[in-house]
């Protein structure tokens, strides 16, 4: 009997013992069940689940055990976010860091910098002042809008190319003049520091300035200077009208003789007159990377191009800069020539104007302006109407240009 009563207490023990203990910690923090998985190598999509602990996949497949948190992803896709490799995102940052228009539509990193970047901020550029959590902060290098980006607190990754234009304009200001060796030397050496401070790359906007004004030569030395640190060459090349061959052969020859990737940013024959040549230009890459150039280039899925209205006015009339440039739109006597360049384009100058065939109906004004979701054509229509004679076209635009500064 005395037996039987202290098995009883040790069974009691051990049931009160099995009841007290605290229940076992979830494996996970989050469990995304049951939908179809796309994991970025190229195989399609397979059915299955996805775990996460801290900031980390930890799991794919069958995953058993529990979580903090499960999400039956039933029917939907599941997948790594996207990279939008251009973006212009750089100070919209700082106003909504949550970035819910990328966020929303799965975009989790952002490549910024095309051209112009937010830094270097020196020399004949005078710093850049953003405001964080209620503190200025003072922006001279590219470093310094990193950690302003780090203090905001941002829902997205960003990666940033140091912007030839921003490093060129930090030397030679608004001049169109040729930089003198010991100036040439200050851009290496900014491009040098932004490097250092995280770009990933240097890019350039060739087809107007003050990209423009850079050399292929000029360009190499540059992108040696990047080549030392581990980076990319990332070019909207210099022409994509009649010139897009040479232009891509010129970005060829960066990489080749500099020794850096290139990427050429969004590929395309943007002149009427060339449509159907792309596969020469694709020939020209498939050529380059067979000879052990490591050359590459992105496209989007639109037949559509953006850029500035004044994009359309020859790069001779920007050299001083957007003062002087409207200077020369208000100035009649300016005009024959600016008509003249515009109808017939200038040497090495990518004319948006002719590569629409002069059709103002393929120019759309998406600016936040009056104008806002019209074609060229009824701007022109609308600020013509009741002018006897009728103004040329070109006229209304100087105006318009004018008149939105």
């Amino acid at each position: 009997m005395k037996r039987l009563q202290c098995c009883s207490w040790l069974a009691a023990s051990l049931l009160i013992n099995v009841l007290c203990a605290p229940a076992a910690e979830p494996q996970y923090d989050l469990i995304i069940r049951g939908g179809k998985i796309v994991d970025g190598s190229g195989n399609p999509w397979f059915a299955g689940d996805l775990a996460i602990r801290g900031d980390r996949v930890v799991a794919v497949g069958v995953v058993a055990g529990q979580a903090r948190r499960e999400i039956n992803a039933a029917g939907l896709v599941v997948a790594p976010g996207f990279i939008d490799m251009h973006s212009h995102s750089d100070w919209v940052l700082f106003e909504d860091g949550n970035a819910q228009s990328k966020i929303r539509q799965g975009v989790t990193t952002e490549v910024i910098g095309e051209s112009t970047s937010a830094g270097p901020f020196k020399g004949k550029l005078s710093p850049r002042r953003i405001s964080v959590k209620g503190e200025t902060i003072e922006v001279r290098r590219l470093r310094d809008y990193f950690n302003g980006l780090e203090r905001s607190g941002i829902s997205v990754n960003v990666a940033s190319y140091v912007g030839e234009g921003t490093v060129w304009e930090c030397v030679m200001g608004a001049s169109f003049e040729r930089p003198n060796p010991g100036a040439f030397d200050e851009m290496k050496a900014l491009v040098g520091e932004a490097m250092a401070d995280g770009a990933f790359g240097l890019s350039t906007a060739l087809m107007m300035p003050p990209s423009s004004l850079a050399t292929t030569e000029d360009l190499i030395e540059l992108c040696k200077v990047v080549r030392d640190h581990g980076g990319i060459y990332s070019t909207h090349i210099r022409d994509e009208g009649i010139g897009v061959f040479d232009s891509v052969k010129e970005a060829i020859q960066i990489g080749e003789r500099a020794g850096v990737p290139v990427d050429i940013i969004h590929l395309k024959i943007a002149d009427e007159k060339y449509w159907g040549r792309m596969k020469e230009t694709v020939a020209m890459i498939e050529e380059a990377r067979q000879r052990g150039v490591n050359v590459q280039a992105n496209v989007y899925p639109y037949t559509r191009g953006n850029n500035d209205l004044v994009s359309i006015i020859p790069p001779w009339a920007h050299e001083g800069g957007r003062s002087n440039l409207l200077a020369r739109l208000k100035d009649p006597t300016q005009h024959p020539r600016l008509k003249r360049d515009i109808m017939n384009g200038v040497p090495g100058w990518y004319n948006h104007y002719t590569a629409v065939g002069g059709d103002w109906r393929r120019m759309l004004v998406s600016a936040n302006n009056p104008y806002k979701g019209l074609t060229m054509d009824r701007v022109v229509a609308m600020k013509s109407e009741g002018k006897s004679p009728a103004p040329d076209p070109l006229d209304v635009l100087f105006d318009l240009l004018i008149e939105q500064n």
